[in-house]
């Protein structure tokens, strides 16, 4: 290591001051892992040099450049540069471009950070304690708050993207302080050097915890209505517009003689005969309305079976579009 060198001059001050990793990096708000990393030649951005020369008391330029930068810059003649008006139109064009860059992602709950991968320090947008819960300084405060047993997977989904390089894409939670779990997306992706080697990481990340509870809402009514669907006594089918067969439950298996896979090939003009495809036009017909109609099934042992049909037509949400037939089949 070089003696006119940021690392050394770093190293001697520490040793000098009789400063630990550790309380520096408590004083800068840094992990000891980046303190580390400067003592061995690791990069320093401006905002942490400037912090760290300011906790050890010396001059800015002299610890990150040496005697002679110091020297030369104590000893330039400062030129003034004009504020034009072009430059201060488009200085308060930036300006109000980030105000409402910074409005419409308060509002939309999305935080910007970035995690410098030499140097471990992470930045967060000024609005991560309204979509996390907690504020975030170092790369510390943000892994204590996730899950402990999700911890291993969400760093291997990291890891595999400064591996590869390529962007990644993940959801986790984060426990607030009243102990809710808040849902969290989050998109990042490394920054590479000409060699490839990932220097940072970008990304944005997303409070949607709405989405999850809705969405586990939506996947718990599925699972009971297919438990009724399953259990209930009456035959039960879900068909499409041309009669086939998308589901049918163990009561419709029972009345119908078919197991499943059999069904596939026997529509539902051979199970009605040559009542089906008049049946499929009726509710057509009348998509509004319930269909109730006594009709003769054929079993699968050939025996003609009179049933009570009744079947409504189901549509599509978004579209409004037919989608379905659903019947219900009871013996008479």
């Amino acid at each position: 290591m070089s003696e006119d060198s940021f690392a050394f001059r770093l190293k001697e001050l520490l040793e000098y001051k009789k400063l630990t990793l550790q309380a520096v990096g408590d004083g800068l708000g840094v992990s000891r892992t980046a303190v580390h990393k400067w003592t061995r030649g690791g990069e320093i951005d401006y905002d942490n040099l400037r912090k760290l020369s300011a906790l050890l008391e010396v001059n800015w330029i002299w610890l990150r450049y040496g005697e002679q930068a110091q020297h030369d810059a104590q000893t330039a003649t400062p030129q003034a540069l004009p504020m034009t008006d072009v430059r201060r139109r488009h200085t308060a064009q930036i300006m109000e471009s980030e105000a409402r860059m910074k409005l419409a992602q308060e509002n939309a709950r999305i935080v910007t950070w970035e995690w410098n991968l030499l140097t471990d320090e992470v930045t967060y947008s000024s609005n991560v304690e309204q979509v996390y819960g907690w504020p975030v300084k170092r790369n510390e405060d943000f892994w204590s708050h996730i899950p402990p047993d999700e911890v291993a997977a969400l760093q291997a989904v990291f890891n595999r993207s400064i591996d590869s390089g390529q962007p990644c894409d993940t959801d986790f939670r984060l426990l607030t302080p009243t102990g809710e779990a808040r849902w969290i997306s989050s998109r990042a992706t490394p920054l590479l050097d000409d060699a490839g080697r990932a220097l940072k990481m970008i990304g944005i990340s997303m409070d949607t915890t709405a989405r999850k509870v809705a969405e586990e809402a939506v996947r718990q009514s599925e699972d009971r209505l297919r438990a009724i669907f399953e259990l209930a006594n009456d035959a039960m089918a879900f068909v499409d517009l041309q009669g086939n067969w998308q589901m049918v439950n163990q009561a419709f298996i029972r009345l119908s003689g078919y197991d499943g896979d059999e069904l596939a090939s026997v529509g539902l003009h051979r199970l009605l005969e040559v009542e089906g495809r008049g049946v499929l036009d009726a509710i057509l017909a009348a998509p509004h309305d319930v269909y109730q109609h006594t009709v003769v099934l054929r079993h699968k042992d050939a025996t003609a079976r009179p049933v009570l049909l009744k079947a409504r037509l189901h549509r599509d949400l978004e579209t409004g579009l037919p989608e379905q037939i659903v019947l219900v089949m009871v013996s008479t």
